[in-house]
């Protein structure tokens, strides 16, 4: 762990990977606060629980376990008193009160603390289909869409990971916690001072193409640079110069640079197939799908879903103003749609054969004008030299009359 820290100091120097780690990272992760009694939180008011786990992310000593209670027919936190070292970090990270440490709990309200929890949630841009089902999940409302992308405040999070169960796609939303940021940085350390010593041995070609940064997954931390033999520039996010070695994207902790990642639903069990009897032709689902599963019919004009490329967010049917978007089996969903498909193709060869038609007419009737044009020209060069020989030889014979005259 010493190498570890070595580096974030020496090398990162950045303030946020302190945060990071650990949102209670400074003294007060190891000196007990004054403004708390050394004795284990109580779950006063059970009845608050919204069963979200943020308690049990945040405890260092693994002390809380969120068991069912038949009571109040909800999990709620079970705290181990033998292992519980009154850190207070279960009752800063509780959004709804509902532990408390004796009498000392209301002297932390209104104090501005970063939520302390193991793990840290990022949503990945780059494979986020914006569905909205992670806002709508979180139990905390820390979850909003800015600029056109869902964004978590990470300092706010309580890392409960209901987000996580809501989204459709696989990895979709990254976890990074304290043991995975530790190894990245150890393997980190481990490679610069081979580069520094002239002794790191790298082989070019290992991946297959440069790779990329994604911005929101990027925390510019700078490991990534630290490792690179080519040049990386962090301010614009992008990869200079590289020799495909892959190192900068074994050494990253959120997966931020990469060469490419699918985009994986979780669900293949289910599709949705829009009721034709049912459907107004809003579009509104058109409008909403934002990886272009939805497709408008050529022959009625409707909407109909290609299950191949659906997701199964659900963002159309929660969107389908006339409930006219049904959740069915995939086999069903591929015959509802077969017949449209088929037609759109045909409907389609079509119109790109009219189109190969009207673009060879178009070059024969320009063809045809150019050569018209050239014959033209051509005629009309030829008039004017006939028209120019008979002048000549009507101005010769005048000559001839003239001299024997």
């Amino acid at each position: 762990m010493a190498s570890s820290l070595w580096y974030l100091y020496e090398f990162a120097k950045k303030k946020w990977i302190k945060r990071f780690i650990d949102a209670k990272s400074d003294k007060s992760s190891y000196i007990p606060p004054e403004r708390y009694r050394k004795v284990p939180p109580i779950v006063k008011f059970p009845e608050r629980c919204i069963s979200c786990g943020g308690c049990k992310e945040s405890c260092p000593a693994f002390a809380i376990e969120m068991e069912f209670n038949s009571n109040y027919n909800k999990k709620i936190p079970k705290i181990d008193e033998n292992s519980c070292i009154a850190c207070a970090n279960c009752v800063e990270v509780c959004p709804t009160g509902v532990l408390e440490i004796d009498k000392h709990r209301v002297e932390t309200e209104g104090l501005f603390f970063d939520k302390p929890k193991y793990s840290n949630l990022i949503i990945d841009e780059e494979v986020c289909v914006k569905c909205g089902n992670c806002e709508r999940a979180c139990p905390i409302n820390i979850i909003e869409r800015r600029e056109g992308k869902y964004v978590i405040d990470m300092a706010l999070c309580i890392s409960c990971k209901e987000c996580i169960k809501a989204c459709p796609i696989e990895n979709a939303i990254v976890v990074v916690d304290e043991k995975t940021l530790k190894e990245k940085i150890d393997k980190a350390f481990e490679i610069r001072n081979k580069k520094i010593l002239g002794k790191l041995e790298v082989n070019e070609n290992v991946i297959g193409e440069i790779p990329h940064i994604v911005k929101s997954l990027c925390v510019d931390c700078g490991i990534c640079k630290d490792v690179c033999v080519g040049e990386i520039d962090l301010k614009e996010k992008k990869v200079v110069e590289c020799v495909k070695c892959g190192l900068c994207i074994d050494v990253c902790p959120t997966t931020a640079i990469r060469v490419h990642k699918p985009i994986i639903p979780k669900r293949t069990d289910i599709c949705y197939v829009i009721d034709e009897d049912l459907c107004i032709g809003c579009r509104i689902c058109y409008k909403v799908c934002e990886v272009g599963a939805i497709k408008i019919s050529k022959e009625t004009k409707l909407p109909y879903i290609i299950p191949e490329l659906c997701v199964r967010c659900g963002v159309c049917a929660r969107e389908c103003p006339v409930e006219a978007i049904k959740v069915v089996k995939p086999e069903e969903a591929q015959e509802a749609v077969k017949v449209r498909i088929i037609e759109d193709e045909i409907i389609e060869n079509i119109e790109n054969d009219l189109i190969l038609y009207t673009e060879k007419y178009g070059k024969v009737k320009e063809e045809i004008e150019k050569l018209s044009l050239k014959k033209l020209k051509e005629e009309l060069r030829r008039k004017v030299y006939e028209e120019n020989r008979r002048i000549k030889e009507i101005k010769r014979e005048l000559y001839d009359k003239g001299d024997n005259s």
